[in-house]
């Protein structure tokens, strides 16, 4: 058979986090500008909205026996396929492998926030794609060092590209439609926000116990409001996660729809992101791409992301993220700068770009 398509593992397409960074690469994207005929591979009915690709199904669970059996049947075909996540095949044929390594999260952190499983998956699968890939993309340079840093990854071999802000997140004036948002979902006037999972790397615990004493003691007048998901089942230490409600200057929101999600970014003093590790940070783009301030941890590929258009602390120093919290609540000055060097540097992110790299890897490898 020859060997005539560039597959794309697509079953992630729904999903957050690398759900998203297939859906900014596929909408990117021109398969005229590929080497050869791009096809997705995943379950059909989610691939629909894509019709300038070929599609090919492809149902097995992701991180399954299944799906390594399955592979070698879609790969013949394939003169390359890109994995976006490390569960890698671990026979790959004669097609070239590219994998995107997004965070190294679950080794970093074993032992800590994950399971003795967990690590050993991770630890094989990243050494697995780390061996076997013929090119590795990353979304930060942050990745790129842990990849060599942890696994003596060979650095001629890695190429990073960042991801970006949907287009949809952009600033809004209108305080009408702002105020009418705040109503319907009973947030008061001034709030501060976070956005994202509520898992334990996110130092979310840290940040609620931190807001609470400050609430408490008539520090800040705002209420922080947390538009997240609960994990089901939470390590040891970490429990007040799953028991989190609502009171003592805390909101919870999910299940938001993409325009509540923006009219929450746009109502909000500023972003509160106090990560211990991400692999990109996209929430922190998606506030300054919507005119939002930023106040976060300088950790891992934050200041990457951010450059100098937010307020940055180092990790777990209470003392300077409470004085960036009250300044950002007291200084409408403060706010506005932030919001403008965020505007710019948000600017400087686009799909478009990291889609003509990674069509670039594609046309180097084949």
């Amino acid at each position: 058979m020859t060997l005539s398509w560039i597959g794309l593992d697509a079953r992630m397409i729904r999903h957050t986090g690398i759900g998203t960074y297939l859906r900014g690469l596929l909408g990117a994207l021109d398969p005229q500008d590929l080497p050869a005929a791009p096809v997705l591979f995943g379950p059909d009915d989610l691939l629909t909205a894509y019709p300038a690709f070929n599609r090919k199904s492809f149902t097995a669970p992701i991180y399954s026996l299944r799906e390594q059996r399955d592979y070698p049947e879609h790969l013949k075909a394939c003169r390359l396929w890109h994995a976006p996540h490390y569960n890698v095949p671990f026979f790959k044929g004669r097609a070239r492998l590219v994998v995107t390594i997004h965070d190294l999260i679950h080794w970093i952190y074993r032992g800590k926030f994950f399971s003795p499983a967990q690590a050993f998956y991770a630890r094989t699968m990243l050494g697995r794609a780390v061996k076997t890939a013929d090119h590795i993309l990353t979304v930060s340079e942050n990745t790129r060092a842990d990849l060599i840093r942890h696994f003596n990854a060979d650095a001629a071999r890695i190429t990073v590209t960042p991801e970006a802000a949907d287009a949809k997140f952009k600033p809004c004036d209108d305080t009408i439609r702002i105020g009418a948002f705040k109503q319907r979902l009973g947030l008061p006037e001034n709030y501060f926000l976070y956005v994202g999972s509520l898992k334990p790397h996110k130092n979310v615990l840290w940040l609620v116990q931190l807001y609470r004493e400050l609430y408490r003691d008539g520090k800040v007048k705002a209420e922080l409001v947390l538009a997240g998901r609960k994990d089901r089942k939470y390590p040891a230490g970490y429990a007040a996660l799953a028991e989190l409600e609502n009171g003592q200057g805390i909101r919870l929101v999910s299940a938001l729809s993409d325009e509540d999600l923006l009219t929450l970014y746009h109502g909000a003093l500023a972003l509160l992101h106090p990560s211990l590790y991400e692999g990109f940070g996209l929430t922190l783009l998606e506030a300054m791409a919507s005119g939002t301030p930023v106040a976060a941890f300088r950790t891992a590929s934050v200041p990457e992301v951010t450059g100098e258009a937010a307020l940055l602390a180092e990790p777990d120093d209470a003392a300077a993220f409470t004085q960036m919290i009250l300044h950002l609540e007291r200084e409408a000055a403060l706010r506005e700068d932030l919001k403008q060097l965020g505007l710019a540097r948000a600017s400087r992110f686009s799909w478009r770009k990291m889609a003509a790299q990674t069509a670039a890897v594609y046309r180097k490898l084949l």
